[in-house]
């Protein structure tokens, strides 16, 4: 029975002359060929399927037989048979006279991988060990022993409700399956899938942040399968990245922030200083008189990003202090206080003129 409209397949319409069908049909052979799609089975489906179609729109005698007949066209001429007509029908209304349904799919995992800021500058290959539920390999995902079934005493083993009706569904008895179930599976005890613990590699990019989304396809839970229904898909893994907190960096995207402590006279004086980076130590001068909360880049010393590589910011905190002894007091602070102030002058002059 032709299972979709030829005309339709060759890409013409039903009023299409010989050679306008002759055309359409070499230019889909030779686009869908074997030889020119080797591996893809698409390709050699949609191949068989552009044949099938020409093989009756060619020939004129078939052709006035499918113009008449349709979908219920066979090759042999005779009408189709309530099989046929059932499966045309199931094709055409989608599932309308079918009591069988796709089981619910696997379902998904998520496996939450935990790394430092350090790990999360680079790419990373990790080992993941995660418990799955798979389908059972002693009977398969059937739940019993297939060599100890009987055959349904009510459809002798068919699956079907009857062998007259046009509109045939499966056996109420067995629903569909032929057979009357055997004992339990030893291995699952009859619930057709059971745990499997399994090491999974998982590629972590570098530059991933807090939340991001791995997924590993097929690697969660297999489907239970369920009398009468066909095989659902198997779920997928999920792994849910969580970058640590640092001790010295904060994140702004690509960027990282980093607040080093500096003394009164560092700034002052100007000084070699040691900065921390994410490859090791650096070492940065600061200019004399350099004001505190002043931040310098450092280029690329950031993480990965979408166009290219972060930046490092380093911001000197002036630490102020507290446990100077007398002479230090009378000494240094006294010195710094008769320091030339250039914002201070500059604000008592803005003050004397708001009098």
């Amino acid at each position: 029975m032709a299972r979709r409209d030829y005309y339709e397949v060759l890409g013409v319409k039903k009023n299409a002359g010989p050679d306008e069908l002759k055309k359409a049909f070499r230019t889909l052979a030779l686009k869908y060929h074997p030889d020119r799609n080797e591996g893809d089975t698409d390709a050699e489906a949609r191949f068989r399927e552009v044949a099938e179609a020409w093989d009756v729109l060619g020939d004129p005698e078939k052709r006035v037989r499918y113009d008449r007949l349709g979908p219920l066209y066979t090759d042999s001429g005779r009408p189709p048979s309530p099989d046929q007509v059932n499966d045309m029908l199931r094709e055409a209304f989608g599932g309308l006279f079918r009591r069988r349904r796709a089981d619910a799919p696997g379902e998904d995992l998520t496996y939450t991988l935990t790394i430092t800021l350090e790990e999360a500058a680079k790419t990373l290959d990790r080992t993941l060990v995660v418990q799955r539920q798979v389908r059972c390999t002693r009977c398969l995902g059937t739940g019993d022993h297939a060599e100890n079934r009987m055959p349904c005493a009510s459809c002798g083993g068919s699956g079907k409700s009857g062998t007259r009706r046009l509109f045939r569904t499966e056996c109420p008895v067995c629903d569909g399956k032929g057979y009357k179930p055997a004992a339990k599976c030893e291995k699952c005890n009859g619930e057709k899938r059971g745990p499997m613990e399994e090491s999974l590699r998982v590629k972590v990019p570098a530059g991933v942040a807090t939340g991001s989304k791995l997924r590993l396809k097929q690697k969660g839970n297999d489907a239970a399968p369920v009398v009468g229904t066909t095989a659902g898909a198997t779920g997928d893994l999920y792994v849910l990245v969580q970058v640590q907190e640092h001790a010295l960096f904060r994140r702004r995207g690509p960027d990282l922030l980093c607040e080093v402590p500096v003394t009164l006279a560092e700034l002052a004086l100007g000084a070699d200083l040691v900065v921390p980076t994410l490859d090791g130590n650096t070492t940065i001068r600061v200019p004399p008189g350099t004001p505190s909360g002043k931040s310098f880049r450092l280029a690329g010393r950031g993480l990965p990003g979408d166009t290219g590589k972060g930046d490092l910011h380093v911001k000197l905190d002036v630490e102020t202090p507290t446990d100077l002894g007398v002479e230090a007091k009378a000494g240094l602070l006294a010195a710094l206080a008769a320091a030339s102030h250039p914002r201070r002058a500059e604000y008592q002059s803005v003050m004397k003129v708001r009098r």
